[in-house]
């Protein structure tokens, strides 16, 4: 049994797929948690500055609370726009095939052992590699079965398979 498709690797679904697994990955570390004492403790010196007439710790509380809530994502992307223009299927349109194998794209077979992990979204699946990603939306398959067929070939490949709600 083997499902094929074609997914044209473009900036927007790398992004999307990246998007997904940093909020999954966010979740699930003590990072999140150190972020929000982050940002409590850097309120609470805008409202000291201000209530103390301390313009030095004004300044720098509010630089930082601009990039936390303001400027975060957006350097971010550009990094990963960065990236994503030196990957080498930049653009490309892949041609995936998923066989009990593994996963071939464009002629190259990835075996299942090799993925950590399949993250399953309400978008899309992202496949995690040890250094890359492949995400792949739900809406590129042609029909709902071959998407089943797909979410049953992974669920079975692959040792991690988990359905996210994020």
């Amino acid at each position: 049994m083997s499902e094929s498709l074609k997914l044209h690797w473009d900036e927007a679904t790398f992004l999307e797929g990246a998007r997904l697994a940093y909020t999954y990955q966010m979740r699930h570390t003590w990072r999140r948690y150190a972020g929000w004492v982050f940002i409590a403790l850097t309120q609470f010196g805008v409202v000291g500055a201000v209530s103390h007439g301390a313009p030095g710790l004004l300044l720098v509380s509010t630089l930082l609370l601009l990039y936390w809530y303001g400027l975060r994502w957006p350097l971010r992307k550009a990094a990963l726009r960065r990236f994503f223009e030196k990957s080498p299927f930049a653009g490309e349109t892949l041609h995936i095939v998923a066989e009990e194998e593994g996963l071939c794209i464009n002629q190259r077979c990835v075996p299942w052992p090799e993925f950590k992990r399949v993250l399953a979204a309400k978008e899309g699946y992202l496949l995690d590699m040890e250094d890359s990603f492949l995400y792949i939306p739900k809406n590129r398959f042609e029909n709902s079965d071959t998407r089943e067929a797909f979410s049953s070939l992974l669920r079975n490949s692959v040792e991690q398979f988990q359905k996210v709600e994020l």
